[in-house]
């Protein structure tokens, strides 16, 4: 897979131009905080000059908000009767 980037950096601002947008961050080689393209935010420690780095995303509210939704459709789901028949019960179809 090719990819391509390009990168312009004013200080400790930088800006990334790639196929899938334009992000931002400001920090220093060892400490980032940024946007990516797609507006997740995040922050990235590295070592200078070695190319070893780490990127944590932090959560937002359109996450926990879909976390929530997802916790109340399971709490629906798991909250209805235990004793429902087979289909094939229900239909009369055998006894």
């Amino acid at each position: 897979m090719i990819r391509f980037r390009k990168i312009f950096s004013i200080g400790p601002f930088r800006t990334s131009l790639s196929k899938t947008g334009v992000g931002f961050s400001w920090g220093f080689p060892v400490l980032r905080f940024g946007v990516s393209p797609n507006g997740r935010k995040y922050v990235s420690m590295g070592i200078p000059g070695t190319g070893l780095y780490m990127i944590k995303y932090l959560n937002s509210n359109t996450n926990s908000k879909s976390n929530y939704q997802n916790t109340q459709i399971k709490k629906q789901t798991t909250s209805q009767p235990k004793n429902i028949e087979p289909w094939w019960k229900q239909k009369n179809l055998m006894d």
